[in-house]
C-alpha cells in the first residue's frame, strides 16, 4: 500500500532552500520509498516531538506524521540534522 504524501508549507520552504539536485533526491526518496511503509522505514521521535516520525537521508532529516486510517503522510519539515530539531 502506498501512502498519499502531503507537503506542509514549512516543508516546501525548507526544500526550496536546498540546492536543486538534493531537493529532487529527497523528494524522490519520500515519494518513492517512504510512501511504501512509513511506520517501519522512519523512526518515531520522543520528548517534545512525541507523535512525530523522522526519516534520515544522509545528513538531512524529514519530519512527518502518519495517518494510518486515511493512508496519508504529512511532511512537516525537512532540513539538515544540525538544526532541524531547533524549531
Amino acid at each position: 500500500m502506498t501512502y498519499k504524501i502531503i507537503w506542509h508549507e514549512e516543508a516546501i520552504k525548507d526544500l526550496k532552500k536546498l540546492d536543486k539536485p538534493l531537493r529532487n533526491k529527497i523528494f524522490e526518496r519520500v515519494t518513492g520509498y517512504l510512501a511504501e511503509d512509513p511506520s517501519n522505514i522512519g523512526k518515531p521521535l520522543t520528548g517534545n516531538f512525541a507523535g512525530l516520525h523522522r526519516y534520515r537521508y544522509g545528513d538531512y532529516r524529514i519530519i512527518y506524521t502518519i495517518d494510518i486510517s486515511e493512508e496519508k503522510i504529512t511532511i512537516l519539515e525537512a532540513g539538515h540534522r544540525k538544526n532541524i530539531y531547533d524549531r
